[in-house]
């Protein structure tokens, strides 16, 4: 087996005005930046079969593949999962369960609040899904994780109820906006940018997980302490 190790990034893939993945493409090129003992690539999870291609491209070095998402539903369990059972093939949990993201999210959120007298109400932004599943337990954990820091973190979806419209339309100010969302496309940048720009009152910080420029440290670090196991 070769000594340099992979360290596959996947993420869905984007949709809308940055179907190019370029927030994807450069997180993998910080990455490789932060770690130059192993060689840093990504994979579409959206692209049925891809995956395998791409395993089977790497040979019988290590693998170790960081899911870029935000639940372990669908795409984790159908695109994902399956791939990962050859000997030197690592599948972490997805970013959002990773015991540094909530704790990422809430020292973010606190630069961009320093100012503000009070702590603001939090609303996490996900997507959902027509039929309630693992986006929602997913992002109802960062919420639960995040608690101690703020007093009311609640969680709005763009697909299912609580819309995340009709929860932002119900906070009082102070509030701000996390969108759980890596990239820039339909739902990182046109979605999340309509709700946070139509709300009743403006928030005093909004951002999603995927804009963070300590985002590619923080993946860095986790696939460190992955290599090293």
């Amino acid at each position: 087996m070769s000594e340099r190790p992979v360290i596959l990034l996947a993420a869905h893939g984007e949709r809308g005005g940055a179907a190019n993945n370029a927030r994807l493409a450069g997180i993998v090129a910080a990455v490789g930046g932060l770690i130059p003992g192993a060689d840093v690539g990504s994979v579409l999870v959206n692209v049925e079969g891809l995956t395998q291609k791409t395993l089977a491209a790497c040979g019988d070095r290590r693998v170790v593949c960081l899911p870029l998402l935000f639940s372990d539903g669908f795409f984790y369990e159908k695109r994902l999962k399956p791939a990962f059972v050859g000997a030197g093939h690592e599948l972490a949990p997805p970013l959002a369960l990773w015991r540094s993201f909530a704790p990422f999210l809430a020292d973010n959120l606190a630069l961009r609040t320093i100012s503000h007298a009070a702590d603001p109400r939090v609303v996490l932004v996900a997507h959902g899904s027509k039929q309630t599943g693992r986006s929602a337990v997913c992002a109802r954990q960062v919420a639960a994780l995040m608690q101690g820091r703020y007093g009311r973190v609640e969680v709005g979806f763009l697909e299912e109820a609580p819309l995340a419209s009709e929860v932002i339309a119900g906070t009082e100010a102070p509030w701000s906006a996390i969108g759980l969302f890596l990239g820039e496309g339909m739902h990182g940048g046109e979605d999340f940018d309509v709700l946070t720009a139509t709300a009743p009152t403006a928030p005093v910080a909004a951002f999603t997980a995927g804009e963070l420029p300590g985002l590619p440290g923080l993946i860095a670090a986790e696939a460190r302490d992955r290599l090293r196991s």
